[in-house]
């Protein structure tokens, strides 16, 4: 029928990688609707929408890895543009699955928490889910950055132990993250997540210095 085949013209334009909005029209000459009169519309077509990733995307997965950071994608789009994107950084699946807002929103707490941990691939989810997410990754104890730059990105960004955004991001975005790249690259992060890591091996490097430097004078004036 009619229905199934835009439903199959929108599952491949999103297989292409495309983000799809229907566009459809109704007369009506009442002054306020509601949600009741958003039916029998006339579709008009589709607008697409492609913002394929960047070529350095999947150098930079993979020296994240190799820095033992863990990767997870939470995303509003839909699941089929999600895995593609996915797909075309190298970035593997949790059990070839991506979980969706729909499904999680059937989980109770323990399941949702351990969800939380154990998939990797997220998408349709809501602000409040992205939220929780991050929320329990930080109960299980990891440190937890989050990349957003939407204005549905706010509370994931805030629970986060640090929200990264960029310059160009939403306004509410910006004020809830703790760091603000100018540029939006995830290469930035791996070099930004090496070059706090030599500060920090010197930083210790220098206090373990001076403590045994001055251990002698401390036994001296203690006794």
């Amino acid at each position: 029928d009619l229905v199934s085949t835009i439903k199959d013209k929108i599952a491949g334009y999103e297989n292409d990688g495309y983000r799809v909005i229907a566009l459809a029209e109704k007369y009506t000459d009442q002054t306020e609707t509601n949600r009741d009169d958003e039916k029998n519309l006339m579709l008009m077509g589709f607008f697409l929408f492609l913002d394929p990733p960047k070529k350095t995307v999947r150098e930079s997965l993979n020296i994240l890895r190799r820095l033992g950071v863990s990767i997870k994608v939470i995303s509003g789009d839909s699941p089929i543009v999600t895995r593609k994107v996915c797909n075309d950084v190298g970035l593997s699946l949790v059990d070839d699955k991506v979980v969706t807002g729909d499904e999680l929103d059937q989980l109770d707490d323990d399941e949702f928490e351990m969800y939380s941990k154990e998939y990797n691939v997220f998408a349709r989810v809501t602000p409040e889910q992205k939220y929780r997410i991050v929320s329990n990754l930080n109960r299980e104890g990891h440190i937890v950055a989050f990349l957003g730059d939407g204005i549905n990105d706010a509370p994931a960004l805030k629970a986060a132990d640090v929200g990264i955004s960029v310059d160009n991001a939403a306004g509410i975005a910006k004020e809830a993250a703790d760091i603000i790249l100018l540029r939006k690259s995830l290469r930035v992060l791996a070099h930004g997540i090496i070059a706090g890591r030599k500060t920090f091996g010197n930083i210790t490097k220098y206090i373990l210095n001076t403590i045994s430097a001055n251990y002698g004078n401390m036994i001296t004036v203690a006794m």
